[in-house]
């Protein structure tokens, strides 16, 4: 019996050292068909990070700039407010000016009216002594009773003339003081108007550059959300591309014991504090309210992270807004996520095996975050699911 089966086993031997290279041969071509799959795709991944990282720090930017152009509006809207006080009583002052050079105008009138009067006056007097000629005051004078009603006479005569010829050299005096006044308001008026005219152009001036903030800081909203936009776009073509990672690392690591559902195993021994739950929450950092795609577990920095399952290492980098981030898939879609991991804080790399409540990573505050703690996700067929049913 034994001599019979000798022949069989040198044959399956044979067989076994014929067919053996043939299929190392295979397995290594398709190892390395699907190493160079995987180096493309990280390439990709890796340029989709580097473009969604440069959109957020862009939305970043344009964010500061916004704030910092509404600050400048509000200083502006001060100014504006300031100028246009200032404008209405500089209005004030024209129109009390305005009032003040009427009120001149008509003293001036009235001292031309009294100075044309008592210059009448005279002129009829000197028309009178020449028409009379000098007889008739003579006749006054020489009718004098006595040495004593000449003198008197004479006197009156005198006083007469030296009188008339004083109120009408008073009278040319006050309408030159009244002339002057009203040259002096016409000046107080000029100025006052380009006083005026001065602060309405620069309160046109700053309305101009409000105006201008006020577009700039539509623009600026327009760049956030386009921003925002490609980093949302970029995050979703990350996720495809660790999908057909997941596929190919899968492939390339032959994973013999998938993770088949169940729950999961804590990601931190250390106790800690649930600081935002999964679910619709305003972002604490943009302001901006969506899913919140996993729960925030906050620690101490540094505190030991372990992997929830067993499985493949499909990510194990830089990640956007998680920062340092690790992604492992356990098979059957089913994927964890570790974020915020300290800055040299990632203990595995990209297509490593790791084991149920292995060590991967310590916890940091990279990324988006306000302080240090684990943003840990659940990914059912890429997409967040929450975490709380899968945890022990």
């Amino acid at each position: 019996m034994l001599r019979k089966l000798i022949p069989a086993l040198a044959l399956a031997l044979t067989a076994a050292l014929v067919l053996q290279p043939m299929g190392g041969d295979a397995a290594s071509s398709q190892l390395d068909k699907i190493n160079q799959q995987i180096k493309q795709l990280q390439q990709e991944m890796n340029r989709k990070a580097e473009l969604k990282k440069q959109a957020e720090k862009n939305a970043e930017i344009y964010k500061n700039q916004k704030e910092a152009t509404k600050e400048e509006i509000d200083a502006l809207v001060k100014l504006i407010d300031e100028a246009g006080t200032k404008l209405a009583k500089t209005q004030e002052q024209v129109e009390q000016t305005e009032e003040k050079l009427r009120q001149t105008g008509l003293e001036l009138e009235d001292a031309i009216q009294r100075e044309e009067s008592t210059s009448a006056k005279l002129d009829n007097r000197v028309r009178l002594m020449y028409t009379n000629g000098a007889v008739s005051y003579l006749d006054v004078l020489l009718s004098a009773t006595n040495f004593t009603d000449f003198i008197s006479r004479f006197d009156q005569f005198q006083s007469i003339a030296t009188s008339t010829k004083e109120l009408l050299e008073d009278q040319k005096a006050a309408r030159a003081l009244v002339e002057e006044k009203k040259a002096q308001v016409t000046r107080d008026l000029d100025e006052v108007k380009a006083l005026y005219d001065q602060i309405a152009s620069q309160k046109a001036d700053l309305e101009a550059k409000e105006s201008q903030k006020e577009a700039m800081v539509a623009k600026l909203s327009q760049q956030i959300e386009d921003s925002e936009e490609i980093s949302e776009e970029s995050e979703r073509e990350l996720m495809e591309l660790a999908k057909k990672m997941s596929k190919l690392q899968a492939e390339k690591n032959k994973i013999q014991n998938p993770y088949k559902g169940g729950k999961l195993a804590m990601p931190l021994k250390a106790s800690y504090r649930l600081s935002s739950p999964f679910g619709n929450r305003t972002h604490p950092i943009s302001g901006v309210k969506k899913l919140h795609t996993g729960i925030d577990m906050a620690v101490a920095q540094g505190t030991p992270i372990y992997a929830a399952e067993g499985g493949v290492v499909i990510v194990a980098q830089w990640w956007s807004g998680y920062g340092n981030c690790i992604i492992i898939d356990h098979g059957g879609g089913l994927w964890t996520l570790y974020g915020h991991i300290k800055n040299g804080g990632i203990l595995v790399n990209k297509g490593d095996t790791v084991k149920r409540g292995e060590k991967i990573a310590l916890v940091g505050s990279t990324g988006q975050a306000t302080g240090p703690h684990l943003h840990f996700e659940v990914r059912k067929n890429s997409e967040p699911v929450d975490p709380a049913p899968y945890l022990k």
